[in-house]
């Protein structure tokens, strides 16, 4: 985030003006419980970095200004001083020139401190702390890593366009706002160039008055790398969509050791993931999608190459996803993400359902039922999630699916027990967003959730359902249920599904697409007691994620993914 910024202090008529293409200003931890309202952005300019550059530099005017009073000199050391602009944001952005001082120095950075706050609202030791965990450690599972190797490792190297200085600047002052840190991208110009002023120089704006335990806390030593990786992403790719680039910085509060708080998004999840409107909420929701793709999709390879890939928002995610070799899509992913959120469970086979770096707290369901049968409606943002939580599930439901032609639906069925093992079973859809299962392996569990999943890359999805249940749905004891496994998996150009049947029954093994088109029908017929091996070669079947999906004596009983390679 460019600001981590309390909107109300500012009127909505400066609001109005100063709003223009940008990054969000978000809500400190302790307020944004009791307050959701729009922030304001930052200023930005409207024309790319790249073209402004070299606009200027054929110009001639691509260089630093001539007043030594106000620009660092060529080799800063400690006890230097020279006027910085140092910003208000409490309305209108206006900067005023003070003199500040260079107070500490790592290897990779400088720690600027406003000379007001000097022993007042920061001190040696503070700056001591910074420097040291900057450089050299942080709070979590990198414990041997600072910041500058957590952020540069990840997401690559801060820019260096006027300053010539191979450290970057961490300027402290009093915001008088409640906001805790910002990147303010017209440093990256010279001043005098642009609508507003620079310092030129690579630096990131830090509150010595934050609410978050004082400038060295390990919180505000997680806001410093959050505004570090603006100012890194800022270099790779300076025209990233917002929630690209805020669900990044809070993956950098995530490495350091101190992550945002998990509030606010999880008691409304139908918040689309790709729109930015610098509500708490929305830091949450892109901080708990960036460390999910970074858990299940490669680790930091993965990040390293988003954030250096030149496509912005949902493409550059697909294209890391296949440039790392991953068959599938950004929507399966999203998919799998809304199910994770609910049920955060490592142990369900393939531990894509859960989190291994956080806890979430529970999830809200949009509704409940627990009298059947029943229909109702909905809709759900693009790129968000509706829950529905079904009570009183005392024999096998059926779920039948109807959502809008024009959107992409996931549907994915949870059946959660305290003293069962948790099932999850995905529905297969069709072109339309249609389908129907009998979730048999769920009767008597005490509740099962629909994770109703927009996958549309926009507009909101209306969808359609009915729950009934089979009083006359007999089926093994738990224990014996039928369980699908493949292997190998993923495989080319050949798999085998195994399951093991209780009893002799009808079976049905179908595979499906990602849309829930049937591909292949593996077994349609009686089948005896006792295990079963069935081979399937994928001859002229594209690469993908597939669903295969066994039913038993008419009731569908268990599914897995499946990933075709060639």
């Amino acid at each position: 985030m460019e600001c981590r910024y309390n909107f109300a202090r500012a009127t909505r008529a400066i609001l109005a003006i100063i709003l223009c293409v940008g990054f969000a200003v978000s809500l400190l931890p302790n307020v944004a419980a009791a307050i959701d309202c729009p922030t304001r952005l930052l200023p930005r300019p409207a024309e790319d970095y790249e073209v402004t550059r070299a606009r200027l530099e054929a110009a001639g005017q691509w260089q630093q200004t001539s007043d030594p009073a106000r620009t660092p000199p060529p080799d800063p050391q400690l006890g230097d001083t020279w006027l910085w602009y140092v910003w208000d944001l409490g309305g209108m952005p206006v900067a005023d020139l003070k003199p500040c001082t260079v107070r500490g120095m790592g290897d990779n950075c400088y720690v600027v401190v406003d000379d007001e706050e000097w022993l007042n609202g920061i001190d040696q030791d503070e700056v001591d702390r910074i420097v040291q965990h900057f450089e050299n450690q942080s709070v979590g599972e990198f414990p041997d890593q600072g910041i500058w190797d957590l952020n540069t490792s990840h997401f690559g190297d801060p820019p260096n366009p006027l300053d010539g200085l191979d450290r970057i600047f961490l300027f402290y002052y009093q915001f008088n706002i409640s906001a805790d840190g910002f990147f303010w991208v017209f440093d990256q110009y010279p001043d005098g160039s642009m609508a507003w002023a620079s310092n030129e120089a690579d630096v990131v704006y830090l509150a010595t008055d934050s609410g978050g335990g004082g400038p060295a806390s390990d919180y505000m030593l997680a806001v410093a790398a959050h505004e570090f990786q603006h100012m890194i992403h800022f270099n790779q790719d300076s025209n990233e969509v917002a929630w690209v680039d805020e669900g990044l910085a809070e993956l950098a509060m995530w490495l350091f050791g101190h992550p945002d708080n998990i509030s606010s998004f999880n008691t409304n999840p139908d918040n689309s993931l790709l729109v930015w409107n610098g509500a708490w909420a929305d830091y949450i929701k892109t901080y708990l999608w960036t460390l999910y793709f970074y858990e299940q999709y490669g680790g930091q390879p993965s990040i390293w190459n988003l954030i250096h890939n030149p496509a912005n928002s949902l493409l550059g995610y697909q294209q890391t996803l296949d440039g790392e070799g991953y068959v599938t899509t950004t929507q399966d992913v999203c998919g799998d993400w809304v199910t994770a959120n609910f049920l955060d469970d490592t142990t369900i086979p393939d531990g894509q359902f859960g989190y291994l770096g956080d806890d979430l707290p529970p999830f809200t369901a949009y509704r409940t039922h627990s009298v059947y049968p029943v229909s109702a409606s909905g809709a759900v943002q693009h790129y968000a999630a509706d829950y529905i939580r079904l009570q009183n599930v005392t024999a096998a439901p059926t779920i039948t699916f109807n959502g809008a032609d024009s959107r992409d639906f996931r549907l994915t069925l949870l059946a959660i027990d305290p003293d069962l093992p948790t099932l999850v079973q995905s529905v297969p859809l069709d072109d339309a967003n249609d389908g129907s299962l009998t979730f048999g392996a769920a009767q008597g569990y005490a509740q099962v959730v629909m994770a109703i999943a927009n996958v549309h890359a926009s507009g909101t999805g209306l969808y359609n359902y009915e729950i009934t249940l089979s009083p006359t749905a007999v089926l093994p004891t738990l224990s014996a249920l039928p369980v699908l496994s493949n292997h190998p998996n993923p495989f080319n150009p050949q798999t085998a599904f195994e399951f093991t049947l209780p009893h002799d029954a009808a079976v049905r093994l179908t595979l499906h697409d990602a849309r829930g088109r049937e591909v292949a029908r593996l077994v349609d017929g009686s089948l005896p007691t006792g295990p079963h091996n069935i081979t399937w070669r994928a001859g002229s079947t594209p690469a993908g994620v597939y669903l295969g999906r066994l039913m038993v004596d008419g009731i569908d009983v268990s599914t897995v993914k499946v990933t075709i390679v060639k």
